[in-house]
């Protein structure tokens, strides 16, 4: 067969698999907003209070609820989901962390000590982070492909964010330092940072958002909260800075609706920076906010706190929209909304309502679970590690015992399901061998990673949540709201749409308004 032939076929194969779309019709900017630890529920709460050019702007064209269809939802593995089109069977980002059985230690899902941190005092010396962990081709990957002069890049406060929504192509993953308050990265993307962004590190003090405090907006004047000791039952204030002089950290604006007021001031200098959105050549921005972080538990569903988060976050919003229809043109880029690691409802909330609902002690539930197994096949530490509804067996130590692998993991998992508070348990070899169609155990095979996961993957009852040890405790933290709502608009997006769809759709979705081929790794179909 000659070139000309194989090259006439090959155009056929493709043209079934993606409608050429014109480049003056093609979104110059694709902006994907992600909103952690949000209550889906407060859009409607707080509805009346929300501005034109805010959320109402972001969720009014088409809205989808769409399914992670897997059962850990936790920022960082939605973020993989979101821009790969995949599951966590598939793109292997199964947590925050896991447990590394052949290097024998805990290995965070974007820690990457042959990397540096750029851009802060003394950062030559700080570990930093990459994205080589995440095993898939994400949505700036497919532009690059496309078109290597695309530029993609991301935002977040956490740097996990940051770099599982830029993904490996990134040209930079930009997050916030803890220690010195400035806009960080890492050697994986470049040497050094930008000049405008040095430059905007100088201009945005973090001190100028830890010295005013946290207040509700009715309560600010000219941009300082006011603190009175006759405040409404319904008020409050939280001094920032005596908790940074307290921790001697810049974390603590993480748990302020400050840190998203951040995140909106570099987006929009990032524009700028960068001229995103000024060519036909599409660009990607990926933006990551945060509803009071590693805090997200201290504050009651219906709280002022939480309501005052939102009502800031829609100012955040409509700042973001007008920069972007000066600096790009309306009708020149499109907008999708979406939500990870949705907040649930937590046992004082429950019981509220009257419903039945506990805190489950994964830590002391591992402890019993170690004598049990001791007792059984004599003293050694059995279990070496827990995560994430996860629990990981010693497996030397099960062959140094010349034990079958499979029957301590159905003992362990006899033994767990006694514990109250747990509705079932799955083995890793169950796992690997069958298939589940449907249900909950499905949800669960869908975020089974072979060589990641643990020994047991185990489910809380709807009502129970997982205890935290201590405020900052990564090991409980996930979510089971797999379903969430999407809203996208802006160029390309045709009327129609709405229904239960997978987030993996999304990615496809992307793919067809931005002419591009679809990634033969991703795992959805398009929402249209």
């Amino acid at each position: 067969m000659n070139e000309i032939v194989k090259k006439i076929i090959l155009c056929a194969c493709l043209s079934s698999f993606l409608l050429p779309v014109a480049a003056d019709e093609r979104p110059r900017l694709v902006v994907g907003i992600v909103i952690s630890h949000f209550h889906p529920e407060w859009l409607e709460w707080y509805g009346a209070e929300l501005s034109a050019g805010g959320f109402r702007r972001a969720t009014g064209g088409q809205a989808w609820t769409m399914d992670y269809n897997y059962f850990y939802s936790q920022t960082g593995v939605d973020h993989a989901s979101i821009y790969t089109g995949m599951l966590p069977a598939d793109h292997g980002i199964i947590s925050h962390a896991w447990h590394d059985r052949l290097r024998k230690g805990r290995q965070p899902a974007v820690a990457s000590p042959e990397y540096l941190e750029v851009g802060s005092r003394g950062a030559g010396d700080i570990k930093s982070l990459s994205p080589r962990f995440l095993q898939a081709i994400s949505l700036g990957s497919a532009l690059k492909m496309s078109d290597a002069t695309s530029k993609v890049f991301s935002i977040a406060m956490n740097g996990e964010e940051a770099v599982l929504s830029g993904g490996n192509s990134a040209d930079l993953a930009i997050w916030y330092s803890e220690e010195t308050g400035e806009w960080v990265s890492s050697t994986f993307y470049a040497g050094q940072l930008p000049a405008w962004l040095s430059r905007f590190n100088y201009t945005i003090d973090s001190d100028l958002f830890v010295n005013k405090g946290w207040a509700p907006l009715s309560r600010e004047k000219n941009g300082i909260a006011r603190f009175t000791r006759r405040a409404a039952p319904s008020s409050f204030y939280y001094d920032i800075a005596r908790a940074r002089r307290q921790y001697n950290t810049y974390r603590v604006l993480k748990a302020t609706p400050h840190a998203n007021t951040l995140v909106g001031a570099l987006a929009g200098a990032l524009v700028d920076g960068e001229q995103l959105g000024k060519d036909n050549v599409p660009d990607l921005l990926a933006l990551n906010f945060s509803c009071l972080d590693y805090t997200y538990r201290d504050f009651a569903v219906d709280s002022p706190e939480n309501k005052d988060v939102v009502l800031r976050l829609d100012q955040d919003l409509a700042t973001l929209f007008a920069t972007l229809d000066t600096r790009v043109g309306k009708g020149n880029y499109t907008v999708f909304l979406t939500f990870s690691e949705a907040r649930e409802l937590l046992p004082p909330e429950l019981e509220r309502l009257k419903v039945n609902s506990e805190y489950f002690a994964i830590s002391r539930a591992v402890a019993l679970m170690k004598s049990y197994l001791g007792l059984l096949y004599g003293p050694g530490d059995w279990i070496i590690d827990h995560d994430a509804a996860q629990v990981y067996l010693n497996r030397d130590l099960i062959a140094e015992r010349g034990l079958n692998p499979r029957e301590v993991q159905d003992r362990a998992a006899d033994m767990m399901i006694d514990f109250e508070g747990i509705s079932k348990v799955m083995t890793a070899h169950a796992l690997a061998s069958a298939t589940s169609s449907s249900g909950a155990n499905r949800l669960v095979q869908n975020s089974f990673y072979h060589k990641r996961s643990g020994d047991l993957l185990f489910c809380l009852q709807p009502t129970w949540t997982a205890e935290l040890k201590e405020l900052e405790d990564t090991h409980a933290r996930y979510s089971r709201r797999s379903t969430v709502p999407l809203y996208l608009w802006g160029a390309g997006v045709p009327a129609g749409g709405g229904g239960r769809h997978d987030m993996a759709d999304l990615l496809p979705t992307l793919c067809r308004i931005l002419g591009l081929p679809v990634p033969y790794t991703a795992r959805g179909n398009e929402l249209f």
